[in-house]
C-alpha cells in the first residue's frame, strides 16, 4: 500500500538520491535534467541557509519513491518549486512515462496535510501528461487552480534520427558547412566529445570550457559558477554529462555542454570566444555536437531549453507552452484577485532594483574630462634598403577573416570602419611575430594598430622592426592598440603575394649586396629585452633632437625604460 510523507533536506540519503535520479530516467521523452537530484543537490549545496525551508512531499511504495515534489516553504503556508529563478522548468517527479492518478492524488493530499495554503509552480510543461494529472489531483484535494501560459519550450522530436533532423534544417546545416570550410582555410578544426563512451573524461575538457565562459558575455560560468561546477560534476558521476569542445588547431574557441538522459538530449549551455565570432563557433560546435550525440546512440527528443535565441529558432520546430500554476485553498472566484496581488508584489521589488541600478549608473558615471596625454614617438630604421619581397599583406577574403578574428571584430566591414584609405597591413618576423596596420598616406608612415603573436615583443620593438622593413621612419603613439589574439597565425598561411613568397626571413631588411652596410645587420634573433643596434640605430620622440648615448649594442631591440634603451627620451610631445 502506498504511503505519503514529507522529507526534509537532511533526510535524503544516498539510496534515495539514486532512486530519485532513476525515476527521472524512467520518464522516457519527459525526462528532464531539472527534475534530477543532481540538480536539486547542487542548488541546495550552494544555499545551505535555505535548507531549513525545503520540504519534499513524497509518495512511497515501501521504500521505493513513486512521486516527489521538492518545494520551498515559508512560515505563512505558501510554497513554490525548489530553486525558483534558477531552474528552467518545474515538474512533479514520477518514475513512469504516464502518471498514475492515485499516486498524484495521495501527493496532493499530503500537500494539504502539510498545511500548504498556496502553491505556485513556474514553467510547468503543458506537453507532459503528469502536469494535467497533477492539476486534477490538486482540484480533487480542495485547491482552486489557476493556470496561465507564460512562455514556450524549444524542442524537436527526432524519430527519424540525425538524417531526418539534418534534412529538416538543411539551411542551417549548409551555413555551418560553409563556416567550417572558410575557417578550415586558416586553421584545422576539430570537435572533441568529453564524457562520451570511449572518449576522454569530461574533467579533461572542463578547463577549456570554463576559460571560454570567462571570455564570453556570460562570464565565470554565468551567474552561479559554483552551482554549475557541482551540477556538472554530479551529472558526470552519473554518466549523464557530455561536453563538446571545438578547437582551432590547439586553441578552444567554443564549447557545448549537454545532458543525455535516456532518449533525450538537453543542450544546457554554449559558450564561445567572442573574438572568433566571425567563424560562427557557437553554431559549429552545437551542430557538430548534435551529430556526435546521434552517433553515440539514437535520440528521440532534442531539448534546447526555454527561451528564444537565433540558434534555437533555427534548429527547433516545436513550441509547446509552459504554464504558471497557482493553487490555493480559497474560493475559486477569489483566486484571480489573489494571483494578481502576488504578481504586483513580485514585480515591485524587481522594478525598484532596476531603478536603483540606473541611478547608481548615473551617479557613478565619470564626467567627461580631458583625455590623458599620449606621447608621439618615432622609430628610425637601421637601413636604407626596404625588405624584398614586400611584407605587405594581400587582403584577400581568408586574410581579412584572419585579421577580423585577431582584432576581435564581428566582421570585416566592422573592422575596416576604423581604417583610413591609405592603411596597409605588414607582416613582421618569420612567425610572424606580429602584423601591423600602417597609414602610408602620412608624410611619415604612421603605425595605427598591432596584432602581436609573440607577447615578449614590446610596441617599441615592433615599431623598430617595422621601420627596418620599410626603410623609413615610423611614427606612432604610445597608446596604439596592441592585440594579443588567442588563435595563433596559421602555420601554412603567409598572407603575402604568392609571387614574393621565396624569402627566408620575413620582417628583416634585405640589403643589396652591392651596397653592403655593416650597420644593417640581420635582426633574426632580435628580442625586445636585448640590446639594440649601434651605429645610427635611432628611436626617439617625434620632434626631439637625437640624444647621444641612447643607442644599444648591435642586432637587437631593448625594452623601453631601461638604461641605454630606446625610450630614454629627452622630452615628450603631447598628441
Amino acid at each position: 500500500m502506498n504511503r505519503a510523507s514529507t522529507l526534509r533536506a537532511e533526510e535524503i540519503d544516498g539510496d534515495l538520491a539514486r532512486a530519485w535520479d532513476e525515476m527521472v530516467v524512467g520518464r522516457g521523452v519527459q525526462a528532464d535534467v531539472f527534475d534530477t537530484h543532481a540538480w536539486a543537490s547542487s542548488w541546495l549545496t550552494t544555499r545551505p541557509r535555505l535548507a531549513e525551508n525545503v520540504r519534499v512531499p513524497a509518495v512511497f511504495d515501501g521504500n521505493r519513491p513513486l512521486a516527489l515534489l521538492p518545494l520551498e516553504l515559508d512560515s505563512t503556508g505558501r510554497a513554490h518549486e525548489l530553486g525558483r529563478g534558477q531552474r528552467e522548468r518545474t515538474r512533479v517527479v514520477i518514475g513512469t512515462p504516464e502518471p498514475r492518478p492515485e499516486v498524484l492524488g495521495a501527493l496532493a493530499a499530503e500537500l494539504r496535510r502539510l498545511g500548504i495554503r498556496e502553491l505556485t509552480l513556474h514553467r510547468v510543461p503543458s506537453r507532459d501528461p503528469a502536469t494535467h494529472a497533477l492539476l486534477g489531483a490538486l482540484r480533487g484535494a480542495g485547491y482552486a487552480v489557476d493556470v496561465r501560459e507564460r512562455m514556450t519550450d524549444m524542442i524537436e522530436s527526432t524519430p527519424d534520427g540525425w538524417s531526418g533532423y539534418r534534412a529538416r534544417h538543411r539551411g542551417f546545416d549548409g551555413a555551418v558547412g560553409q563556416a567550417m570550410r572558410r575557417a578550415g582555410q586558416l586553421w584545422k578544426l576539430r570537435v572533441v566529445a568529453y564524457g562520451a563512451p570511449g572518449g576522454p573524461p569530461l574533467a579533461a575538457g572542463l578547463a577549456d570550457h570554463e576559460e571560454l565562459f570567462d571570455l564570453s558575455w556570460k562570464g565565470r560560468l554565468g551567474a552561479a559558477p559554483e552551482r554549475r561546477r557541482l551540477l556538472t560534476r554530479a551529472l558526470d558521476e552519473r554518466g549523464l554529462a557530455r561536453l563538446y569542445v571545438l578547437y582551432a588547431e590547439d586553441r578552444a574557441i567554443a564549447s557545448c555542454l549537454g545532458v543525455r538522459i535516456g532518449p533525450v538530449m538537453h543542450w544546457h549551455t554554449v559558450a564561445y570566444d567572442p573574438a572568433a565570432a566571425l567563424l560562427s563557433p557557437g553554431n559549429v560546435v552545437h551542430w557538430r555536437a548534435q551529430e556526435l550525440a546521434f552517433a553515440e546512440c539514437g535520440l528521440t527528443l532534442i531539448d534546447l531549453l526555454p527561451g528564444a535565441s537565433p540558434l534555437k529558432d533555427r534548429v527547433s520546430s516545436e513550441r509547446p507552452a509552459l504554464l504558471d500554476v497557482c493553487a490555493a485553498r480559497v474560493p475559486r472566484r477569489v483566486l484571480p484577485l489573489l494571483r494578481g496581488a502576488r504578481e504586483v508584489q513580485r514585480a515591485v521589488p524587481i522594478a525598484t532594483r532596476a531603478r536603483v541600478g540606473r541611478l547608481r549608473a548615473r551617479v557613478g558615471a565619470v564626467p567627461p574630462g580631458h583625455a590623458g596625454t599620449a606621447r608621439r614617438l618615432e622609430a628610425r630604421p637601421a637601413t636604407e634598403v626596404p625588405a624584398r619581397p614586400s611584407p605587405e599583406l594581400v587582403l584577400d577574403q581568408p586574410t581579412l577573416r584572419l585579421l577580423t578574428v585577431a582584432c576581435a571584430r564581428r566582421g570585416p566591414q566592422e573592422m575596416r570602419a576604423d581604417w583610413g584609405p591609405d592603411d596597409r597591413w605588414y607582416r613582421i618576423g618569420a612567425g610572424p611575430l606580429a602584423v601591423a596596420r600602417v597609414d602610408v598616406g602620412e608624410p611619415v608612415p604612421t603605425l595605427r594598430e598591432v596584432v602581436r603573436y609573440d607577447p615578449a615583443y614590446t610596441l617599441e620593438a615592433i615599431a623598430l622592426m617595422l621601420a627596418d622593413l620599410l626603410a623609413s621612419p615610423v611614427r606612432y603613439l604610445d597608446e596604439v592598440p596592441v592585440r594579443d589574439p588567442r588563435l595563433r597565425w596559421p602555420r601554412a598561411w603567409t598572407g603575402l603575394d604568392p609571387g614574393g613568397a621565396e624569402h627566408a626571413a620575413l620582417g628583416h631588411a634585405t640589403a643589396d649586396p652591392d651596397a653592403a652596410d655593416p650597420d644593417a645587420a640581420d635582426h633574426t634573433a632580435a628580442a625586445p629585452d636585448a640590446e639594440a643596434d649601434a651605429g645610427g640605430r635611432e628611436h626617439a620622440e617625434h620632434g626631439a633632437a637625437e640624444t647621444p648615448g641612447t643607442h644599444n649594442a648591435p642586432g637587437t631591440h631593448k625594452a623601453p625604460g631601461t638604461p641605454g634603451a630606446p625610450g630614454a627620451f629627452s622630452r615628450a610631445e603631447g598628441a
